[in-house]
């Protein structure tokens, strides 16, 4: 079943050549934090200081901002098969990967806890198999997928290896923070049963200065309203299928399946009144409410229903101890299915467009990308998230910095230079503002700088003629976009 699950989803993608996930939400920025942190150079990202990964100048050219990815295992697996499969295959196969991987530590997981055969089929089928990493490979969130981790953690407990829980706990607080809590609360809970499994919480320690970096990167990140974490907590509704059609691209999924409701009530009759109550637990605190979230660091949880993972792994025991006999075999991938046709994603994985254009084959510096993101407050609906694609994963291509600061969902400051907010006004996308004329100086600021190109898209028609008039010239046309000179270095010889 490990198999199949990575693999059959994922395939009309694959044959179309395409990265997996969805391209209008988290896909291109995931793949872009991949290429960058896997391409470490000296112990520091490409253009960045030296000797502090958690900043680059490949962003908010050229002051450079804070930035690590929120999957530093992903990025870790992912240096040394880069160069030797390319970015788009490595993204497919660690997608791929921890897709099986994930079904597989379930399954070894559910084992050690003293499940039959089947029953651990089932309960990898709960875990392994739920809408809740589904979602995330569907949107291509690259921390979201990496439920190995704490499925390993869960086995390394289970079997009474405290040491080895500790190497695992580590793993998973680097393969997701959100992974990571939920691991610490798993520790926590089994050493309350079993004293020695304190020392899983050791796995903490060689973390720490991962995570000082990460929350360094970004220190103007604040507590989330209450209201914003509540709408991003766990819904409580019955979804609208993702197989009935229509696009689906979003990974925030709680959606626990019919069939695995029924069966953890039948298992409270079979010893699993305490994996339920256990649940119980990371499921009340999935839904982002209560005075819990005023503690400090829940305080900064951003996305509660991420609790949801914990919330699956302790209800799965339950639902294995039903499972039982020949004809319980069939229970694993009924439940597998029943997630894929009534869960609110869409069961088969997207694919989105991994080629670059042949005009940034010209870009040779410091490139302008018009128009470019929005920053706007947690909450709010970004359209311009669509447009990643072009600046970022195209920057895995050129390997060229870029004006634009990203506030990564407001975790970054949006502030902009005046030169730069004289072309956002000129975005079709950004509200509540008439074009602000563009003058010789702002080609002048942008020279400054050291940004010698401009790329403008069809999506802003009028804004090419009023750069051409301040005194940028065309360089090429592809027919989708622009490349405009602003003087200076930054167009390939060739």
């Amino acid at each position: 079943m490990s198999l199949v699950w990575a693999i059959c989803p994922a395939l009309p993608a694959l044959l179309r050549g395409e990265l997996l996930g969805h391209g209008l939400t988290d896909l291109y920025p995931s793949v872009w934090a991949l290429w960058s942190f896997a391409s470490l150079q000296d112990g520091c990202l490409p253009g960045c200081q030296e000797g502090w990964p958690a900043f680059t100048h490949l962003l908010a050219w050229p002051q450079g901002q804070g930035h690590l990815t929120a999957s530093p295992i992903k990025g870790l697996l992912a240096i040394p098969l880069l160069p030797v499969l390319g970015l788009v295959s490595t993204w497919n196969a660690l997608v791929i990967s921890a897709r099986f991987a994930t079904v597989m530590c379930a399954w070894l997981a559910a084992r050690a806890v003293g499940l039959t055969g089947p029953g651990a089929l089932a309960a990898a089928a709960v875990y392994g198999c739920a809408p809740f990493f589904h979602g995330y490979a569907v949107e291509g969130l690259a921390e979201g997928t990496d439920g190995w981790t704490l499925a390993l953690l869960a086995l390394a407990l289970a079997r009474g290896r405290p040491l080895w829980a500790a190497a695992a706990l580590a793993l998973t607080i680097l393969s997701s923070w959100y992974l990571g809590l939920c691991g610490c609360a798993l520790a926590a809970g089994a050493a309350v049963r079993e004293r020695p499994c304190a020392l899983a919480l050791l796995g903490i320690l060689p973390t720490l200065p991962v995570v000082a970096l990460f929350l360094g990167a970004f220190p103007e990140a604040a507590p989330l309203d209450p209201s914003l974490r509540a709408a991003m907590g766990a819904q409580l509704t019955v979804p609208t299928p993702g197989a009935t059609g229509g696009l689906q691209p979003f990974a925030m999924n709680t959606y626990v399946g019919w069939i695995v409701g029924a069966l953890a009530l039948a298992g409270l009759r079979h010893g699993g009144v305490r994996w339920v109550a256990l649940a119980a637990v990371p499921g009340a605190l999935s839904l982002g409410i209560g005075p819990l979230y005023e503690l400090p660091a829940l305080e900064l949880m951003r996305f509660p229903y991420r609790w949801h993972a914990l919330t699956l792994l302790l209800l799965a025991p339950a639902v294995g101890r039903v499972c039982r006999g020949r004809w319980a075999w069939i229970i694993g991938p009924l439940i597998a299915v029943e997630g894929l046709l009534l869960s609110a994603v869409e069961p088969i994985l997207p694919g989105a467009d991994p080629s670059v254009p042949e005009i940034y084959d010209l870009v040779d510096g410091p490139v302008l990308e018009l128009p470019g993101p929005l920053a706007l407050p947690p909450g709010v609906p970004n359209p311009s998230r669509e447009r990643s694609r072009q600046l970022l994963y195209f920057q895995t291509s050129h390997g060229q910095p870029s004006p634009w600061p990203l506030d990564f969902n407001g975790l970054a400051p949006a502030g902009l230079p005046p030169h730069l907010e004289t072309l956002r006004s000129w975005d079709p996308r950004w509200p509540g503002t008439e074009p602000k004329p563009i003058t010789p100086s702002v080609l002048a600021a942008l020279r400054a700088d050291g940004v010698g190109l401009i790329v403008i898209s069809r999506e802003a028609p009028g804004l090419s003629p009023a750069l051409i008039q301040a005194g940028a010239t065309l360089v090429a046309d592809d027919g989708e976009r622009l490349l405009l000179s602003v003087g200076g270095e930054g167009v390939r010889a060739d």
